[in-house]
């Protein structure tokens, strides 16, 4: 990751370069030595967070509010360490042939997700040969990648502007949660090739009993889960999950001879290692949930004090949703435009989501990147708006009574 150290701070905030503008210092109200500084770009907010240390002052991105643009992160530190003493970075320019397509309107975010209508979808593209394949003999269905891993984006983001195509997009988000949001009945085929088997770590896998249901509420009826592997136990597991289910049916091959072999695939071949593929079919329709409608994740108290609620955490055991809110970060007294945020981790344990919240100067609060339009995040969203109206209510009481002891004395 894109970092530097340097041997005194960053000072020259409420300035503006290119198209970047570098507003104040956010302070943690724990530990002064830790601090966030907001850069506005392409309207959107990055966070880069600033650790003071012994041998200097370490700055580098926040992962929560990183760009893909791998180049931009780059800028955004070098402008920042330019008139600095800086101890060591790593900030030199790398080779840029992936970065054609970071500014393209196919990289989706999960604010506009719902507008797209995909036919296919797969999960995973890694270096995209399949994906792209799909794009380019399927011009006339709408294809959606989903890939958390920022290289892999970039190399098939250059691909599309390289090969023109007009109908795939990319959304660089967790797939378990991207598949919860789309109409029922609306997609075609969920591709899932050579997925990390987590065999130590099983719940970090994708398929499972949730993922399963939210596949096939969005696949048609005759539409299907096409997964490979090369690992057994992984697939087996799979199998013994869609068993268990009773949602599904199967069908399984091994060593087929697939249109397209991707990357992994060609590896795993000369390696000599079998590879298994299952169909997944849906069946037993009538147990598969549907989604509700859109909700608005607006909150609508007005709030004095973020800091009431941070490092605390709070379940939901009834629809199994917590709450998560980590420290509280605020502008000091001389800031010219005074926040607080925190992080905010909430949701399903299965998947939880990682946000921000942000109290403005007017007292309204706010998601820094917003939740999606799911079940868990409703549910969640809804807790934590009872959560801040009782705990306002409860502050308010115990200021009357303060107010009516002192009158008293």
């Amino acid at each position: 990751m894109p970092h530097f150290i340097s041997k005194t701070p960053f000072c020259q905030t409420n300035c503006r370069h290119n198209d970047l503008y570098i507003m104040e210092y956010l302070v943690n109200a724990q530990f002064k030595n830790l601090r966030i500084l907001p850069v506005m770009y392409d309207n959107q907010i990055i966070f880069i967070r600033c650790i003071e240390r012994k041998d200097g002052f370490l700055y580098k991105v926040d992962k929560l509010t990183k760009p893909n643009n791998l180049l931009k992160i780059k800028e955004i530190l070098q402008f920042l360490s330019k008139d600095l003493e800086v101890l060591t970075h790593n900030l030199h320019q790398t080779n840029t042939k992936h970065t054609k397509g970071t500014q393209t309107g196919f990289l989706i975010n999960q604010v506009n997700l719902t507008d797209i209508k995909p036919d296919l979808i797969e999960i995973g593209f890694g270096s995209g040969r399949h994906i792209l394949d799909l794009a380019r003999n399927n011009p006339n269905k709408i294809i959606l990648g989903i890939e958390i891993h920022a290289p892999s984006i970039r190399q098939v983001l250059n691909s599309i502007e390289i090969y023109n195509l007009k109908n795939l997009y990319i959304c660089n988000f967790d797939a378990r949660l991207v598949i919860q949001v789309f109409e029922s009945r609306s997609v075609e085929i969920i591709y899932l090739h050579f997925p990390i088997p987590w065999n130590n770590a099983k719940h970090r896998r994708v398929v499972n009993r949730d993922f399963l249901e939210n596949s096939f509420r969005i696949l048609k009826s005759n539409g299907y889960i096409n997964l490979r592997s090369d690992d057994l136990e992984y697939v087996r597991d799979c199998i013994d999950e869609v068993l268990t289910a009773n949602i599904a049916h199967f069908e399984v091959k091994k060593n087929g001879i697939p249109k397209i072999i991707s990357k992994y695939e060609q590896r795993w071949k000369n390696m000599h290692k079998d590879i298994y593929e299952l169909h997944l079919f849906q069946q037993n329709l009538q147990e598969i949930h549907t989604n509700e409608q859109l909700s608005h994740f607006d909150f609508p108290m007005k709030l004095d004090d973020l800091g009431i609620f941070c490092n605390q955490k709070w379940i939901d055991k009834t629809n199994s949703v917590f709450i998560s809110i980590g420290d509280l970060y605020y502008s000091d007294s001389h800031a010219q435009h005074k926040i607080s945020v925190a992080q905010i981790t909430f949701g399903s344990f299965y998947v939880p989501f990682n946000t921000f919240l942000v109290l403005e100067e007017n007292k309204s609060l706010h998601y820094l990147k917003y939740p999606l339009n799911i079940n868990s995040h409703r549910l969640a969203h809804k807790f934590l708006c009872g959560i801040l109206t009782e705990t306002k209510l409860h502050c308010k009481k115990f200021q009357q009574e303060k107010q009516k002891k002192e009158k008293v004395k």
